[in-house]
């Protein structure tokens, strides 16, 4: 079922959409469907929220030795 729903968005990006979606031979209409359908599943997968770099990083300092103390010296190694 589709309903019809005003949008009050900003000219310039209403400028880009327009052109996105001619870009993609899609209407804006089905730009806005998609991002809002992106946004509904990604709300109901929280672990799909963050950005493909941030996942990518998760883990990487599981390892680490390093700690506040450590940093908080290097700081004032290099700024005193």
């Amino acid at each position: 079922m589709s309903s019809k729903l005003t949008l009050y968005i900003d000219d310039d990006v209403i400028h880009h959409i327009k052109n996105y979606a001619k870009e993609q031979k899609i209407s804006v209409s089905k730009v806005v469907n998609n991002f809002l359908t992106l946004l509904k599943q990604n709300k109901t997968e929280p672990e799909e929220t963050t950005a493909p770099i941030t996942n990518a990083l998760q883990g990487v300092l599981k390892e680490s030795t390093s700690d506040k103390e450590a940093y908080h010296k290097h700081l004032e190694d290099k700024y005193l």
